[in-house]
């Protein structure tokens, strides 16, 4: 039985959603359209601009506005939807969700203990996948679902020892 033991902080419970949206295709091609689209359509007006009004000012401007637009866009999603997503859980449910997890992996079942000392038990069959990023690990239990396990605050246990068990009894449970 593989075991490991981590902390879950406030910023980790936004985590998952990041994930999923950054992995979205309406989210990827909402940023490509404010990091390409809206650009190339400022240049468009700044060769207008250059060429056919010789307003050279302008469309120096306005190529400036273009470049701060497509590399700030990123960063201005980013910043909307950490914002839309505190507004998600209360404060009870923020600070009942922190603390000392633990998660184990048994032959029948993966086992979560939470911070007050109950365990629950899921089935392998229940458990979609194991995806691990650089700060994150995440169990999916459905398709917008997960356990997240921040490799930051691992105390106890080897992450990568558990994914490779983990994924094993997901194989096997299939």
């Amino acid at each position: 039985m593989t075991e490991i033991e981590y902390e879950v902080r406030e910023q980790d419970l936004y985590a998952f959603n990041e994930h999923l949206l950054q992995e979205s295709k309406p989210m990827q091609k909402a940023l490509r359209l404010h990091q390409v689209v809206v650009p190339g359509i400022l240049s468009l007006l700044v060769l207008g601009l250059w060429f056919y009004l010789q307003a050279v000012i302008p469309a120096i401007i306005l190529m400036v506005v273009a470049m701060v637009w497509a590399g700030a866009a990123p960063y201005i999603f980013l910043w909307s939807a950490r914002r839309q997503l505190r507004s998600l859980y209360t404060e009870e449910e923020k600070v009942s969700a922190q603390g000392r997890y633990t998660l184990r992996v048994e032959p029948t079942s993966l086992v979560e203990v939470s911070p007050d000392g109950q365990s629950a038990h899921v089935n392998w069959s229940s458990v979609l996948r194991v995806e691990a990023t650089k700060n994150y690990a995440f169990i999916f239990l459905s398709l917008n679902t997960a356990l997240v396990v921040p490799r930051a605050t691992i105390k106890n246990g080897d992450l990568h020892e558990f994914i490779r068990e983990a994924d094993e009894r997901i194989a096997a449970a299939e």
